[in-house]
């Protein structure tokens, strides 16, 4: 009686560790685990450069401050707004892309992280509703926001 007790309480205890291995294997992998910047990876391909930030030259900085005080400054009353807004941004793209000497790595993950503001500023020019202006808009808002996470 005794061996069956002690053979039922070790294969208890064998079951219950591997129990809990698998917990943590569905907890590590689950997609509600996902950070914001995974998150971003997955979407634009933007990633870390082995765990550390990109370099960006002084002109891509001073560019990009100009794009986020462009979204800053926005006024998002009206469809007229937005689409103004638009044009400010479409002009502050196409300085950064006109003045860019970024080379190599730094220079892709970049593009990375640009790609989604170029399509979504055509977009936010094109948008017909307020309230699609104002989803794209949050859109570039947040891509925008990214840089800092990824880039020094």
């Amino acid at each position: 009686m005794k061996k069956i007790l002690t053979i039922l309480l070790a294969t208890s205890l064998l079951l219950a560790c591997n129990a809990g291995n698998e917990k943590e294997k569905i907890t590590v992998t689950a997609p509600a685990a996902e950070t914001h910047a995974e998150h971003a990876e997955q979407v634009t391909g933007l990633a870390l450069n082995n765990g550390t930030k990109w370099k960006s030259d002084s002109t891509t900085l001073l560019n990009v401050d100009l794009l986020q005080k462009i979204i800053t400054s926005a006024k998002k009353e009206s469809l007229e707004n937005y689409s103004q807004t638009a044009i400010g941004l479409q002009d502050g793209l196409n300085k950064m892309v006109s003045e860019c000497k970024m080379k190599g790595a730094d220079h892709e993950a970049l593009h990375h992280w640009l790609e989604p503001i170029m399509e979504k500023t055509k977009e936010l020019k094109n948008a017909n509703s307020i309230e699609t202006a104002r989803t794209i808009f949050g859109e570039i808002e947040k891509q925008l926001n990214l840089f800092p996470q990824y880039f020094e």
